[in-house]
């Protein structure tokens, strides 16, 4: 429970990645992704506001689905690989 309010905390100073919660928090991504979702569920059911800015192509400038919060392989349109993360941030009531 500690660790969920621990994530929307740090997600409430800025807006943050997957990798760069798991980087700060010493996590595999994967750990800290599932961790995620329950915390913006918890996070909404609270009455937050949620943004995810969603990952992006940063070559032909292609928006992934905002429901992906871990950034993608490739980008589908041009199939380039650099790709900004998607970031999240949860804004008090």
């Amino acid at each position: 429970m500690t660790f969920r309010r621990d994530l929307i905390a740090l997600l409430t100073a800025e807006p943050r990645s997957v990798s760069s919660l798991a980087r700060d928090l010493g996590l595999k991504r994967g750990d800290v992704e599932d961790a995620l979702r329950h915390a913006i569920r918890s996070a909404r059911a609270a009455g937050h506001r949620v943004e995810i800015l969603p990952a992006r192509c940063r070559a032909c400038g292609f928006t992934f689905d905002e429901h992906k919060l871990t950034k993608p392989g490739k980008c589908p349109a041009c199939r380039g690989t650099r790709v900004y993360e998607p970031q999240i941030l949860i804004r008090s009531k």
